[in-house]
């Protein structure tokens, strides 16, 4: 609504919006430093759900396998390589070689590349796989026949490919997998009996048999199918790439420091990047008595505390493991005494960071209540955007109160210049009949 300001001459509009500016400013501020004081806190808490939640996964590492890490050691040209778990026992094996494993492999005989070889149905066994594949009139050259067992046998149990040859078109037959478990038996069924020159045995010739590994460990003989076998030593698996007869190689098992080393470093610098930035957002200068974001913070506190006292109870475990804790909770790692201590007792840290009761197992569960879904983290970052949100409903509400302290002082001044027109109608109404009668 338009004010008029011919009575007091005053600028109501601006004077208006200025009282209501006045008004509003401490309000106002008031909401911006509590939503910018949230805004922070929120920030400081996401960097810190990220640097518990890479102790978390340096702790992983070390509770798979990490802190038993193995290494295997073979001579060149041993005929096999070796790789090893963490379950793997420390040891020396005498391994040899026999005979490789080997795929099962058969061959048609040469004939021209357009010749029809007959119809019907082959069925195709291998090892559990067991393939039926149709032949039709017009679609029955060497070829065709290929192409429709590929695409029967989809991968599985045997695949099939051509060799043209100066005798003609040849039609081959490869098992899969390797091992006589797995080799090819073919029939034929139906059709004009010309799908016989396929069966096996029959028709088809063998142009490699079917035949299992065999290796010896310690003079003990093991035959299996394939040349990679992952069960003859717990947790090692060997890979057979020679058949070396007569001839025996050391495999030696052993703890790998340096693995084992990177994983307790990395462990160990996560550690401190997770306390040092816990430390740092709850501190206090009293010299200029400023707050850090989360001073005083309980949540924050609690963390700090579970992990300074998990690891205060692992003092002489830490110490046999070159693990050193400051005076600040910090860790600190000594190579050289932690090869030592792996030397005198291998399974020294996977019994430290291993298992259901141990150090590990207490931090993973702490580190659990504060990262999981609906954890410490969630339910605080929760409350804080919940309480962002009231911010902008206090806005809100702010701006509604304003509307109405900005309509009551624009009828306040209306009301005061329609008062002021009138008496200075009134004045000069007097002054005119006063100057009448003089």
């Amino acid at each position: 609504m338009a004010v008029s300001t011919l009575g007091s001459g005053l600028d109501i509009p601006s004077l208006v919006q200025q009282l209501v500016a006045a008004e509003r400013a401490p309000a106002e501020n008031r909401i911006a430093r509590a939503e910018s004081r949230t805004k922070t806190e929120l920030s400081a808490l996401g960097s810190l759900k990220s640097a518990f939640a890479n102790l978390q996964g340096a702790l992983d590492k070390l509770r798979d396998g990490g802190g038993s890490a193995r290494k295997t050691q073979v001579p060149e040209d041993a005929g096999f390589t070796a790789s090893a778990g963490g379950d793997a026992a420390s040891g020396r094996y005498r391994i040899e070689v026999l005979s490789l494993a080997s795929a099962h492999k058969l061959t048609s005989a040469g004939r021209p590349a357009d010749a029809a070889v007959g119809t019907g149905t082959l069925i195709i066994e291998a090892g559990d796989e067991t393939i039926e594949v149709a032949i039709a009139e017009g679609k029955n050259t060497l070829a065709d026949i290929r192409s429709a067992i590929n695409a029967a046998a989809a991968g599985k149990g045997v695949s099939a490919s051509l060799v043209n040859a100066d005798d003609g078109q040849h039609l081959v037959l490869t098992a899969a997998a390797t091992g006589t478990a797995n080799a090819l038996r073919i029939r034929a069924e139906g059709g004009d009996g010309g799908l016989a020159a396929l069966a096996f045995p029959g028709g088809l010739g063998e142009t490699a048999a079917a035949a299992d590994a065999q290796v010896k460990v310690d003079g003990l003989l093991r035959t299996a199918s394939g040349n990679r076998i992952t069960d003859l030593l717990p947790g090692v698996t060997l890979a057979l790439t020679e058949a070396k007869p007569g001839q025996a190689f050391d495999l030696t098992v052993a703890v790998d420091d340096s693995a084992l080393q990177t994983a307790l470093q990395g462990f160990v610098s996560a550690y401190n990047a997770a306390l040092s930035l816990s430390r740092s957002l709850t501190a206090y200068n009293a010299d200029t008595q400023t707050a850090s974001t989360l001073t005083g913070d309980s949540m924050v506190r609690g963390l700090q505390s579970q992990l300074r006292n998990l690891a205060s109870e692992q003092v002489m475990a830490f110490k046999a493991l070159g693990l050193k804790i400051a005076t600040d909770g910090s860790l600190s790692l000594d190579g050289a005494a932690l090869g030592k201590g792996l030397a005198e007792d291998p399974d020294a840290l996977a019994r430290l960071f291993g298992g259901d009761d141990g150090y590990g197992a207490r931090l993973e569960q702490a580190l659990g209540r504060a990262l999981d879904d609906d954890g410490l983290f969630d339910m605080r970052t929760d409350n804080l955007n919940a309480r962002l949100k009231s911010y902008t409903e206090q806005y809100a509400q702010l701006d509604r109160r304003m509307e109405a302290v900005e309509a009551r002082y624009t009828a306040q001044f209306t009301a005061m210049e329609q008062l002021v027109t009138q008496l200075q109608s009134s004045s000069g109404y007097l002054i005119q009949q006063l100057g009448a009668t003089s």
